[in-house]
């Protein structure tokens, strides 16, 4: 995978609550040795204390600078299936599809929560 795959995947995951941060500051590192050229990826690799927050926003600022961000998240959501269906037979991907149906159970009880609010 390209780092321009890896940045719409990792945009995707954001999109889908799935991301992780731990790591976003080494990984816009590789990307920009790659040759990707973004300055929000440039100010990521150089917040490597950066909040989640923080790091998730340059993140989706680079994703858009690259033309690589979602109209929605249901392309986010097939992106990141697609992708990851080569793994997803592993053991490893029990934890991904995990992973999948919680952000999408804890994206639809938002929604939920929001329009019951609306109601009183």
């Amino acid at each position: 995978m390209g780092a321009f795959d890896e940045i719409r995947l990792a945009e995707a995951r954001r999109m889908l609550g799935l991301a992780q941060t731990d790591d976003l500051s080494t990984r816009a590192e590789l990307w920009l040795s790659q040759g990707v050229r973004s300055p929000s990826l440039e100010l990521l690799a150089v917040s490597p204390d950066a909040t989640p927050e923080e790091s998730l926003r340059l993140l989706r600022a680079a994703a858009v600078e690259l033309d690589l961000a979602f109209e929605t998240p249901q392309a986010a959501r097939t992106y990141s299936i697609q992708a990851s269906l080569p793994s997803l037979t592993s053991m490893q991907g029990v934890g991904e599809i995990t992973d999948y149906s919680n952000g999408m159970t804890d994206a639809l009880e938002r929604r939920l929560r929001r329009l019951f609010r609306r109601r009183r």
